[in-house]
């Protein structure tokens, strides 16, 4: 894994890359410069990930009469001790006269994996109570550049895609179309799809502009680059939570953005709140139908029978660097038998095909992965057997 993080542009992480190959969308006009060359009130599209404060109505006419220093400023960054193999990136804020909050955003790269920790915490600089949360903005490439550099001249064809689990609560809005200079581009209804997989909302990403509302409490959000064959997964607790996709007149860039909204919390003076996301990276060209502590799930595990023996199979993809096994076990959970298979990586797809003796007592069967010291990170599907 590589992650480069840049403390003079808003204390952003602009790459995330598995091997070359990186996640996150970067705006090659204004590679290299600062919210302090040329207009200084101007938007820039830096890209990668930042924070800002919500509710974003307040803090953007509070901001309006100040530079945009949480968005774009320059912060400090020092690095932290490294804590058993993990490396950590502290970058703090200029203190933001707009709204009197600094922000300390704490990054961290775990050993033998593809995780990464990103801590947003802002912190009630002024002498009175106020009430903010923190709304963090994840924008991914929706071109599929190794760099993640994009010109704004690319027209995507579909290689990029998201997966977001549903539930009853989750809206979306289809057929999203804009009037802008006499023009009026596609329905943005052809890259959201609720019917595909089931439970999940897929888009494959055409660069139209779009809107999705999900239900915070769902897990996970992945995405993937299908050339590059690499899937990028954030997982994030939230109040709120959003999906953007990006395109068409309306936008500079092709890409696609998640927003988390925390909890607005009454800050007293000194007093901080604190949002915070796990991204982790494997090898999956999609689709993506779940996310589990191990790795992402594309072909679910299944036992088929063929040529007289029992086979386990699946195709997965690893976030950590370790062996997977399957464990079988009786009705009362207990292990009876295991079976190595072999070892797994974050920069290889797992594709499992497996022959298992699978006796009468064995009640369910579990794909556990492990990591380079032998202990179990997690699981990527489990099997009940029940009664035979």
């Amino acid at each position: 894994m590589r992650v480069t993080c840049v403390p003079q542009v808003g204390g952003r992480t602009l790459e995330y890359a598995l091997g070359p190959h990186n996640c996150l969308f970067i705006g090659s006009r204004d590679l290299g410069k600062t919210l302090k060359d040329g207009d200084e009130r101007r938007y820039r599209h830096f890209g990668g990930q930042f924070a800002q404060l919500h509710p974003e109505e307040r803090w953007a006419r509070l901001a309006s009469g100040y530079l945009p220093e949480l968005l774009m400023g320059a912060y400090e960054a020092k690095a932290l001790p490294a804590d058993g193999g993990t490396a950590r990136l502290e970058m703090t804020s200029p203190v933001d006269l707009a709204t009197g909050t600094r922000l300390v955003r704490t990054v961290e790269l775990f050993p033998a994996s593809s995780r990464l920790r990103i801590t947003d915490t802002v912190t009630n600089v002024r002498p009175v109570p106020q009430e903010w949360g923190i709304q963090a903005m994840l924008q991914l490439k929706g071109f599929a550049t190794e760099s993640g550099i994009l010109r704004g001249d690319e027209r995507p064809a579909g290689a990029i895609s998201l997966y977001v689990p549903l539930s009853p609560k989750s809206r979306f809005r289809k057929g999203v179309s804009y009037v802008v200079g006499g023009e009026r581009p596609a329905s943005a209804e052809s890259q959201w799809s609720s019917d595909e997989l089931p439970g999940l909302l897929r888009v494959q990403y055409r660069g139209e502009f779009g809107k999705a509302l999900v239900d915070p409490v769902l897990p996970w959000v992945a995405f993937v680059d299908r050339n590059s064959g690499c899937a990028f997964v954030q997982q994030c607790r939230a109040a709120d939570k959003a999906i953007l996709t990006a395109g068409g007149p309306l936008h500079e860039y092709p890409f696609i953005e998640a927003q988390c909204f925390g909890n607005v919390a009454r800050l007293g003076p000194g007093e901080s709140t604190s949002l915070v996301q796990d991204w982790y990276a494997a090898r999956c060209v999609g689709p993506v139908v779940d996310v589990t502590a191990a790795g992402v799930v594309s072909s679910p595990l299944s036992l088929l029978r063929g040529e007289g023996r029992t086979w386990a199979a699946g195709v997965f993809g690893v976030f950590h660097v370790g062996r997977a096994a399957l464990v079988l076990q009786g009705a009362d959970g207990a292990e009876l038998s295991r079976v190595d298979c072999g070892p797994v990586t974050p920069l290889e797809r797992f594709r499992l095909n497996c022959a298992v003796d699978v006796s009468p007592q064995v009640a369910g069967v579990t794909l556990e992965i492990s990591d380079v010291a032998g202990k179990p990170v997690g699981d990527l599907g489990k099997i009940s057997l029940g009664a035979r």
